[in-house]
């Protein structure tokens, strides 16, 4: 009988950032699933004249004969109840362009539909305008598991759009982006990079926020920071006293990263909470925050060295325009 050989590595594994038990601590639970990338989907529904909405990123594909999907709720929602004695409901798929829909259903907002644009699905549930993709259901069978409720969809209509979708991940909105390694598609195989038509530009300033944003990742991690520690900070650092909602609506972090974050920076006594629940950084806070900007000062600085200057002046009046015309809209 011959033995399999032993795996061996060129290379001693990573250490891990943390690590413990996640019965005993939820937020390195929240920040390890965190590592999982997601789409951000609204699941709604409407019965006898009640409507109701959630943002989610359980959304996950069961089966395709016969067609099922699931997603979960928690027992603490306003809207458990409704959706398990529903009978049915709808998942809207969110493209890259929703970040203030994903925030807006997860608000607190008592009727989450009187601003949007929506419609009344085939099958009674609430559509919403712009989506990649909607999933009219009936619910299939649900299932109790721990602090939520499994609910699996029968799909009775499905309808897909064009456009990008908006992912989720380590507490951030992100964009899908080909990865360096993969070989391009066909139609876009020979592009030229340097072309900056109305059909590309946008998408790279996408591309360009999100990786100068992971390269100064290292940064933020030598001041012992995550992304949704740094944001918490630099807003919390200009606008003192504000309330927990209003933090998660500013910092486009989710609830609970909101939360996280808050008990981190807590706990290292770099912020307190004040009686009416307004937020404030401490002088250690404050300094924090102060050597995370002074390492970005000098990040950027070294990042633009080598741009020629009239390229500068171009990129700021087109930038510029487009935050112009766009602050109009809103």
């Amino acid at each position: 009988m011959t033995s399999s050989p032993a795996l061996t590595t060129k290379t001693p594994f990573a250490q891990p950032l943390e690590e413990g038990d996640p019965a005993i601590d939820g937020r390195l639970f929240r920040k390890c699933l965190g590592q999982y990338g997601t789409g951000v989907a609204i699941i709604t529904m409407e019965t006898n004249g009640q409507r109701a909405a959630v943002t989610v990123n359980s959304f996950a594909s069961v089966s395709l004969d016969p067609p099922l999907i699931l997603w979960s709720i928690a027992h603490t929602s306003r809207s458990c109840a409704l959706f398990k004695s529903g009978g049915r409901f709808a998942v809207n798929i969110l493209s890259a362009s929703q970040i203030d829909i994903s925030k807006h259903f997860s608000s607190k907002i008592e009727d989450k539909f009187a601003d949007v644009a929506w419609a009344t699905g085939e099958f009674g549930s609430p559509l919403l305008d712009g989506c990649l993709a909607h999933f009219e259901c009936e619910t299939y069978s649900q299932v109790e598991s721990g602090d939520h409720t499994i609910l699996i969809g029968l799909v009775r209509r499905a309808s897909r759009f064009d456009g990008e979708p908006l992912l989720f991940a380590k507490g951030q909105y992100s964009v899908a982006d080909s990865h360096p390694d993969a070989s391009p598609a066909p139609e876009t195989a020979g592009s030229n990079p340097e072309t900056s038509s109305a059909e590309t530009i946008i998408s790279q300033i996408f591309d360009a926020h999100h990786l100068i944003s992971a390269t100064f990742d290292e940064h933020r991690r030598a001041e012992g920071v995550d992304i949704a520690l740094a944001r918490v900070l630099a807003c919390l650092y200009d606008n003192a006293g504000m309330k927990k909602d209003a933090l998660a609506r500013a910092t486009y972090l989710g609830q609970r990263d909101t939360e996280d974050a808050i008990s981190a920076l807590a706990e290292r006594a770099m912020l307190v909470t004040s009686a009416d629940g307004g937020l404030t950084l401490t002088q250690t806070g404050r300094q924090l925050r102060e050597a995370i900007r002074n390492r970005w000062q000098e990040f950027q600085n070294k990042e633009v060295e080598e741009i020629p200057e009239s390229d500068l002046r171009a990129t700021f009046r087109t930038l510029a325009k487009l935050i112009a015309r766009n602050r109009t809209k809103n």
